[in-house]
């Protein structure tokens, strides 16, 4: 995936709307802490042509390396970045900028002792006075995985000492402090940085950072919302708003911010992606699919696959999601399937048509480690049971049953599945199981009673082995419930007739009988058995 040659397309096609003539470092700056890529990289790439000096290309360089860490585009930016650094050593070796955008690119390497080789010369070079080299030196130990806290704030202190005024460096002093989870230090820079720059809205969101680590969500929101009062054109606040409404399982909300971001920015892939997402989550499949569709086919990723077979899904496109879920299957590596794709994935299976068992053995594999994707395949195994497929219904149905479910639902819906089908013995099983779980099921009785029957276990009613399953039906259901179990207490009533009556209990039988009429006057067979004496 070259996501390198995705982003410059992007670029070239926003050229034409925006112009860079008399735009700075500042003005990329701003665009880029924006999250505004393309009109950053057009100014920087523009400062380069116009003025190839070291300082445009370590501006140029670090743009790189931003786009880089927000597009994990496994090394193509960083490359960029890099050639850019060196050039830029050509240009002035004494422009010490660049050593450390060098020494950044060997943390990003992963070689954090030649980075710091590097920066150190930098800052020994400068003397230690040179405040945005050593914001950017510092920098370079607080975003990558390689960090150094210590070492950041060590250069913090010193850029601030040379410019107490940049509320930048407090922002990064901050973010210093987080990466040691000392949330008091984090806050306290932080609230310089709202005080020396009050209208800014950066201050505000990662101080509502430290609420999100402390799990105060509304205290969070408060301090993202009142960030955003001061700077309502501030793209990254509401890309950070939107996370927090997700975090909440507020959908809506992140939708609205989300939208509010994208509209903002350079509506790059990435960020698109992340929009659609948020539109599934809030279930607006539609909408995520026209976005998410909308994307460059160049854009290969293959978790943008994953969400449109999960939309697809959720719009019964089975064909059309079973080809994307299998194209992301085969991107992603096997152990980064969770347990929502197995269960998109079976789901998908059975309703393309392509392999039912496979399907229900996906979303039981799902169920293992996301026990709350059991009322789904519960509800697959509605549609099964509807569609008359009692088999499947059953295979379904056994799922929830296996995983020990103590809803009583499941184990009549397994029941009524294996009785349906024909599956008398098993069907007995279950409910026997019910009936030790709830002795006082109706449905279960009648359907106890009813297996006995259809097994012909007692052909001839001779030993009465229904009879007790019959006779609880007759004192469960009461005058209030008749009208919902007329027909199971008529058939209760029926049997218990016809056993009495073998058993030559006149009395008995004509009980039964007259019990049966009161239900049913037209009925014969309890005509036929009044009759005899």
């Amino acid at each position: 995936m070259n996501k390198n040659s995705i982003y410059l397309s992007l670029a070239f096609a926003a050229a034409s709307m925006f112009s860079a003539s008399a735009q700075s470092i500042s003005d990329g700056l701003r665009f880029l802490d924006n999250e505004q890529y393309v009109k950053a990289g057009q100014v920087f790439r523009d400062l380069v042509a116009k003025q190839p000096v070291a300082a445009n290309y370590y501006y140029l360089g670090n743009y790189y390396m931003n786009l880089e860490r927000t597009d994990s585009a496994q090394g193509i930016y960083a490359d960029s970045a890099k050639m850019m650094f060196e050039n830029g050593t050509v240009k002035d070796p004494k422009f010490n900028l660049n050593y450390v955008g060098l020494g950044t690119w060997e943390i990003f390497k992963e070689r954090p002792g030649q980075g710091k080789i590097l920066i150190d010369k930098a800052v020994q070079s400068s003397r230690g006075k040179d405040a945005e080299l050593l914001y950017r030196a510092a920098e370079a130990w607080v975003i990558y995985p390689n960090n150094d806290a210590l070492e950041a704030n060590r250069l913090l202190d010193m850029a601030i000492k040379a410019n107490k005024n940049n509320a930048d460096y407090y922002n990064l002093k901050g973010d210093a402090f987080m990466l040691k989870n000392d949330g008091s230090s984090a806050a306290n820079n932080y609230d310089q940085a709202k005080r020396i720059a009050p209208n800014s809205a950066k201050g505000y969101i990662n101080y509502g950072h430290i609420l999100i680590r402390a799990k105060s969500y509304q205290k969070a929101l408060e301090a993202y919302l009142e960030g955003m009062s001061k700077d309502s054109m501030y793209a990254t606040g509401y890309r950070q708003l939107g996370e927090l409404y997700f975090k909440a399982g507020e959908f809506a909300k992140a939708v609205k911010a989300y939208s509010r971001y994208v509209s903002l920015t350079d509506q790059r892939p990435a960020s698109q992606y992340c929009f659609g997402a948020f539109l599934f989550l809030a279930k607006d499949n539609d909408k995520a699919l026209e976005v998410l569709n909308a994307l460059p086919e160049s854009y290969k990723n293959a978790y943008r696959y994953r969400l449109l077979a999960y939309c697809m899904a959720e719009k019964q496109q089975s064909v059309e999601g079973l080809a994307r879920m299998e194209q992301f299957r085969s991107m992603i590596d096997t152990s980064k399937i969770m347990a929502n794709d197995n269960y998109y994935y079976g789901k998908l299976l059975i309703e393309a048509g392509k392999d039912t068992s496979l399907g229900l053995a996906m979303m039981k594999k799902a169920s293992l480690s996301d026990t709350s994707r059991l009322i789904n395949i519960t509800e697959m195994g509605k549609r099964f049971f509807e569609a008359k497929r009692f088999a499947r219904a059953a295979e379904a149905y056994q799922i929830p049953v296996d995983r020990g479910s103590k809803n009583n639902q499941d184990y009549f819906n397994l029941g009524n599945a294996f009785f349906f089908g024909k599956d008398y013995v098993k069907a007995d099983t279950i409910f026997s199981r019910l009936l030790r779980i709830q002795p006082k099921s109706i449905m279960a009785n009648i359907f106890k009673a009813r297996c006995i029957n259809y097994q012909k276990l007692d052909p001839d009613q001779s030993k009465g082995l229904a009879k007790p399953y019959y006779e609880k039906c007759t004192i469960l259901i009461t005058p209030e419930t008749l009208e919902k179990y007329k027909k199971p207490l008529l058939e209760s009533y029926l049997y218990l007739g016809g056993y009495y009556a073998v058993q030559k209990d006149v009395p008995q039988a004509h009980s039964a009988w007259r019990k049966v009429l009161e239900l049913d006057p037209e009925n014969k067979k309890a005509k036929d058995g009044l009759l005899i004496k």
